[in-house]
């Protein structure tokens, strides 16, 4: 994963698929950008959305503020009987993953074809 400019705007966007919303974040996923997320993940939790998949497919780079930010909201879905799972993520982001521990607590898939499969109605 080459190192984030700072200057790579990051896009987020909300869809659903069957009782998932999906946040699919495009861009650099920094400290810069985390209000963008931040707003979304509150906006579904609020709404009571009990499952969230997060897509990485486009993410070109992550910090720490950002991976923060993921485990935070993860427990706090989670403490209310939900569920969150990422999928897309780089090889690099899914190392970085492991090292910190998230895939220990949070499903990753390869793909969004895995992810419907293994989540599948």
């Amino acid at each position: 994963m080459p190192p984030a400019t700072g200057n790579v705007p990051m896009d987020v966007k909300l869809s659903q698929w069957n009782d998932w919303r999906i946040i699919t974040i495009e861009g650099e996923f920094v400290v810069k950008h985390l209000m963008k997320v931040r707003g979304q993940i509150e906006m579904l939790d609020a709404a009571n959305c009990a499952k969230i998949a997060i897509n990485l497919e486009n993410m070109t780079y992550i910090d720490s503020s950002a991976i923060t930010l993921i485990i935070n909201y993860h427990k706090r879905i989670k403490s209310k009987n939900g569920r969150m799972v990422i999928f897309g993520a780089s090889e690099d982001a899914k190392g970085i993953f492991s090292i910190v521990g998230l895939d220990d607590s949070i499903a990753l898939y390869n793909s969004m074809e895995e992810f419907q499969k293994g989540e599948g109605a």
